[in-house]
């Protein structure tokens, strides 16, 4: 875990930054790059020592922002944009920009997302060299800003010869935002809706808890980063279901999950993790623990009911 440096978190209001800028504000001068379109949650990050800066991804003004950040954590994306090409402009330009405003950084980490592989059998473990495709029922244009963002991204860490990390997310869950897909499906399960998965198959994921993402972006992803780019596959060690992490959190809380099967859902990914645990090294938190934690923490008395946890299940 890098200290005693100025680090640069963009996003940092969302689910996947807020814990990496908690967690580096512990020892380090953090600011907070976001639009802060909830106005408290930049007091809220004042309040833990953080610096908020309000700042539009995909801007040409970058006077707010200082130039001498030692290290960047970018993880500020538009994802629900209709046309492609605001989503490219947005996305893939703003990361070429931000990368030339902060080039004298020691370490630069993007964060990018597993919806650009190309999709394969349910079960198939993606690796680093997979084939790039994109795909993402909820958003089409995301995954192609993400293609093109990395492809910036690469070029701008060996024009500026500034050392980069590329992190491909797989699917992050926990307490800030809207805790990702785990949060999202417990809730709809206290409110008795059914949980949408594709037709005639399940989506297999590999999940990470925010205790983990934290610890490896805050040290490690930096340690890596390398001009040429290095890229790296962000997920959890566990091959996990929706159905089968969805069974388990309502086992817990004695809720039966429903299911209704749709062409829209959170497309999901495994993880091929050969190439994370050569270079940073496993994961600390299982799948069971680190989302019953998280249900427990989000949600309050929700396994009260159920002898669930007792018993194992």
């Amino acid at each position: 875990m890098i200290s005693d440096k100025k680090v640069l978190v963009t996003g940092a209001t969302g689910q996947i930054a807020r814990p990496i800028a908690e967690r580096l504000a512990e020892d380090n001068e953090v600011w907070c790059a976001a639009r802060f379109s909830r106005p408290e949650a930049a007091a809220e990050l004042e309040a833990l020592g953080i610096v908020p800066c309000r700042w539009d991804l995909g801007s040409d003004d970058f006077s707010m922002l200082p130039t001498d950040f030692t290290h960047v954590v970018h993880a500020a994306a538009l994802m629900a944009a209709e046309e492609h090409d605001e989503a490219v402009r947005v996305n893939a330009e703003g990361a070429g920009m931000l990368m030339q405003h902060c080039r004298s950084a020691e370490a630069f980490v993007f964060v990018s997302s597993f919806c650009l592989y190309q999709k394969q059998a349910p079960d198939h473990p993606y690796a680093e060299v997979d084939p790039l495709g994109g795909n993402a029922t909820y958003a089409s244009s995301y995954p192609v800003s993400k293609i093109a963002a990395e492809g910036a991204v690469r070029a701008a860490a060996r024009m500026l010869e500034l050392p980069t990390t590329i992190a491909r997310m797989n699917v992050g869950y926990g307490m800030s935002s809207w805790g990702g897909l785990p949060v999202m499906y417990f809730d709809k399960m206290l409110r008795g809706e059914p949980i949408s998965v594709p037709v005639g198959y399940d989506n297999i994921s590999s999940p990470i808890a925010e205790t983990d993402i934290a610890e490896q972006a805050g040290g490690p992803l930096f340690d890596i980063a390398s001009s040429p780019a290095t890229i790296v596959n962000w997920a959890g060690d566990d091959p996990v279901s929706e159905r089968q992490f969805c069974d388990y959190l309502g086992g817990l809380a004695g809720i039966t999950p429903t299911y209704v099967e749709s062409e829209v859902t959170f497309d999901c990914f495994v993880s091929d993790n050969t190439r994370r645990r050569e270079l940073i090294g496993p994961c600390q938190t299982s799948w069971k623990d680190g989302m019953r934690r998280t249900i427990e923490a989000r949600f309050p008395g929700a396994f009260d009911a159920s002898d669930g946890e007792k018993s194992g299940r």
